[in-house]
This record gives C-alpha cells, structure tokens and sequence, in this order.
C-alpha cells in the first residue's frame, strides 16, 4: 500500500468583491472601447457592449448605469491605452535635441494615427453637442494627454530650449502631426509631407 502523503495544494487567496468589480468595470470598458473602434460610435449600443464582454445588460448597467457611462468609460480606455504607450516613449533614454524632437514625433504619431484617437475623437465630438456630457470629456481629455504633453516640454527644457518655447513645440508639434492623421482620411502620405516635418525639425534646432 503507498502510504506516501501528497501536500495539499496552496490555496489560492480569494479575491475581494472590491476586485471583482474593478476587474468587470475594466472589462466592460474595454467592450466598449473596442465596440466603437470596430464599429464607429453608432455602434455603442448597450446590448453590443454588454455581448462583446459576455455579460448580461443588466451586469452591464450595474456597473455603468447609462449610456453616457459607458460613453465615458470608452473615452477613457482609449487614453488610458494611448498613455501607456506614450509613456514608453518618455521611457527612453534622451537622444539630445534632435532625437528628442524625432521621438515626440513618433510618440505624436503613434497617438494619432491609432484607433485610440479616432475612438476619442469620435466621442468628443458627438460629446460636443451634450451640455451635460461634454465637461465630463474634456476633463478626462486633460487628465489623461496633459501630463504627457507637460512631460515632453521638461524633455525639450532639458535640452536646451526656454519652457515657453518647449510649450510652443508641443503645440505645433501636435498640430502638424494630428492634422497628418485627419489629411489620411481623404489623401495619401507623400513625400511633401516628409518634407514638412524635416523643416518643422530643422527651424526648432536653428532657434534653440
């Protein structure tokens, strides 16, 4: 007979209902956020959310009690996402001025040439027309894109240029590169357009 006694396996901590319910409101912001980026915002429809995470619409509205939620909460998951990857931008070691200059353009790009920003773009527009949605957009807007663009003026600082001009970069900077996105919608990328951001480059080194 094989007396030998095998150890229990290690229990494993349960979670609090705490958990549970930031687990569920992250999956359903998720939903929702890929709800728009597959479908445009005509497609977030309680009832598609609520299926593209497998749930009910009643554990949907538990969480998220009307539309306008579920609006803010796939706002919001587009930012969150668009700021991490950001942030992995500002991870890197600093390249000196131009390379500065070229990675905030790159991150700029990557923003804006995403499903994030459109999925963003797209609330905040319909968002515009809303009196009582629209602040709570904007908010989250700057909340979640201020700190990143504050972050690239220090790195611009750091590198030489006064911190009106930084600020000053930032702001074109996005400018030029949010209004290479949109161009995409209607025109394909040509090489006038390298151009421009090789001059962009260039004149921002001469006034450093």
């Amino acid at each position: 007979m094989n007396t030998e006694v095998k150890p229990k396996p290690a229990a494993t901590a349960r979670r609090t209902q705490a958990e549970r319910s930031e687990t569920m409101r992250a999956r359903l912001a998720a939903a929702a956020f890929e709800t728009v980026a597959d479908g445009g915002l005509k497609a977030l429809r309680l009832r598609n959310v609520a299926n593209a995470a497998g749930v009910s619409q009643g554990a949907l509205l538990h969480h998220f009690p009307d539309k306008n939620a579920v609006i803010l909460a796939a706002i919001e998951q587009a930012l969150e996402l668009a700021r991490d990857d950001s942030l992995a931008f500002l991870d890197m070691p600093p390249e000196g001025p131009e390379g500065t200059l070229r990675a905030m353009l790159d991150e700029f790009r990557g923003f804006f040439f995403s499903d994030r920003f459109w999925v963003a773009m797209g609330i905040a527009l319909e968002a515009a027309r809303d009196e009582t949605l629209n602040p709570s957009v904007r908010e989250r807007v700057a909340r979640l894109r201020k700190p990143i663009y504050g972050a690239w003026e220090e790195r611009l600082v750091a590198n030489g240029w006064s911190q009106r001009d930084a600020a000053r970069i930032v702001r074109s900077g996005t400018a030029m590169i949010s209004g290479a996105a949109v161009r995409r919608v209607w025109a394909q990328s040509d090489d006038l357009s390298t151009e421009v951001e090789e001059e962009w480059i260039a004149d921002r080194l001469a006034r450093r």
